[in-house]
């Protein structure tokens, strides 16, 4: 329910604390529309967005010469955008990490996601980053299904590029937290013909489980969003019935609502009673803590690896 008072009130942004004083009409917890559109506008957070994106598509294109059994652009569907890179480890029958990029749903792509790829090969675990159809050209119901046959597809061909069909892990960042989550879900299993334990681990950083503040913020327009399709597709309203190892992890310069997103989801899953460990990056933003993926002394990339290891 709204709320209308005249008070002052505060926005963090990456770690700063300022007060305004202005009339607030609450529409989501205690924000008002533009604090709320101030919330979820991540890319105003970081200043050298241009160079930390470029710098992990450097990364990306520095390992791609060790990687000459890579297959890039593998084809799970028919549009040009339905498409995956695998990185197999050189040992047969390895466990493989699915990952899904993050972008607001509207951009972002595989190729600068590349990067992890070295630090799991080393490790005996084979790396897959994929790409899925973007919106507006499709609805986030597209997207969700797009990311499910793509995962279906790795499934029912591992053992074309020496995977193992029983040891399958997923990964997201961002909106690929929330595509993660969606993976997590209870439900979608049968219809793509994997079985419903098929998730072996997952790690979800700097996700979007809870999509009810997108009905107020400009996302709603391009995401096509109404109640119902904000309660199909918020991981939050459909936890697994038995969970697997879950990690969830967030950078401590993000905003105060993309932080509140994975702790909710994080103590969301642990009230399952399924596995659970958080990993807090306090130096980190939202882009920055992709890059620890790839990092071997990175408390991020020895969760990742350790929900292969066991």
């Amino acid at each position: 329910m709204c709320g209308l008072l005249n008070a002052v009130g505060s926005i963090r942004i990456s770690g700063i604390r300022f007060n305004k004083l202005r009339p607030l009409v609450f529409i989501y917890r205690n924000y008002d529309l533009a604090d709320l559109e101030i919330q979820y506008d991540i890319d105003a957070t970081v200043p050298d967005l241009p160079e930390v994106l470029g710098g992990l598509q450097a990364w990306s294109e520095k390992v791609k010469p060790g990687m000459p059994n890579a297959r890039y652009d593998q084809a799970y569907g028919a549009d040009p955008l339905q498409t995956l890179d695998i990185f197999p480890a050189a040992q047969p029958n390895a466990p493989v990490m699915f990952y899904v990029h993050g972008g607001y749903w509207i951009g972002g792509d595989k190729a600068g996601r590349m990067f992890p790829a070295e630090l799991f090969n080393e490790r005996g675990i084979t790396w897959i980053s994929i790409n899925y159809r973007l919106a507006p050209a499709v609805t986030l119901d597209e997207i969700v299904d797009d990311v499910r046959t793509a995962f279906a597809w790795v499934y029912e061909n591992a053992a074309s590029f020496g995977g193992d069909k029983e040891r399958l892990y997923v990964a997201g960042t961002s909106a690929g937290g929330h595509l993660t989550g969606m993976l997590l879900a209870r439900g979608w299993h049968g219809r793509y013909k994997v079985p419903e334990d098929v998730i072996k681990g997952a790690c979800a950083m700097s996700g979007l489980y809870d999509l009810q503040p997108f009905l107020y913020t400009s996302q709603k327009e391009y995401l096509r969003l109404d109640p119902a399709a904000v309660a199909r597709n918020s991981p939050i309203e459909h936890l697994p019935d038995a969970g697997c190892p879950l990690v969830v992890s967030w950078g401590g310069r993000e905003t105060d609502e993309f932080i509140r997103q994975s702790v909710a989801y994080a103590e969301a899953w642990g009230q399952t009673g399924a596995p659970l460990v958080t990993v807090p990056m306090p130096e980190q933003n939202h882009f920055s803590l992709m890059g620890e993926m790839g990092r071997v002394d990175s408390p991020l990339a020895q969760a990742m690896l350790g929900l292969v290891d066991g």
